[in-house]
């Protein structure tokens, strides 16, 4: 079976890290001799989340910014879809999401979904933080799709494969 068939629908979009404030040394990540501050690790994390009720699905909605940029005048509203609160049934689907807290690695994507006899596995796609581009670098990126209902283990590999440019911001 296709890695990707298990994949009923995907959503991208920026994600609310919790740190409003700017921070220009994520944007030169790549030289080591830049570090975060320690109290800012966060942003370097990745977070995978298996969600599989609607409370919980709604929490991480909660972080999905309603304005594109909130720190202009007058910002445009957020076009993204989980904004809407999909209705999901979760007796039958389940939502497995990638979080990106980097400031400048945007490109984050579950590629394919396996099952094995043990568990299902989740392949990921994280983008390499490039050189300073301007972004919203306050906020970081998630990746969500909606699969059928897997109660056993889930587990998140890192994927090479780069994602499909459907849907990108």
């Amino acid at each position: 079976m296709n890695a990707d068939a298990l994949i009923l629908q995907r959503f991208r979009g920026l994600y609310n890290t919790g740190l409003s404030r700017d921070h220009p040394p994520g944007l030169a990540r790549r030289f080591d001799f830049i570090q975060a501050p320690v109290d800012d690790l966060i942003r370097f994390n990745k977070e995978e989340r298996v969600i599989r009720d609607e409370q919980s699905f709604h929490r991480f909605i909660a972080y999905i910014p309603d304005k594109v940029m909130a720190f202009v005048p007058s910002p445009p509203p957020s076009n993204d879809l989980l904004l809407q609160r999909p209705k999901i049934d979760f007796d039958k689907l389940m939502v497995l999401v990638i979080i990106s807290h980097e400031p400048n690695c945007f490109i984050v994507d579950i590629v394919g979904i396996e099952l094995t006899s043990k568990a299902m596995v989740v392949l990921c796609h994280y983008s390499e933080p490039g050189p300073a581009v301007p972004k919203v670098i306050s906020y970081g990126a998630y990746c969500a799709v909606v699969t059928r209902r897997f109660d056993g283990e889930v587990v998140f590999v890192p994927h090479p494969e780069k994602p499909s440019n459907e849907n990108l911001y």
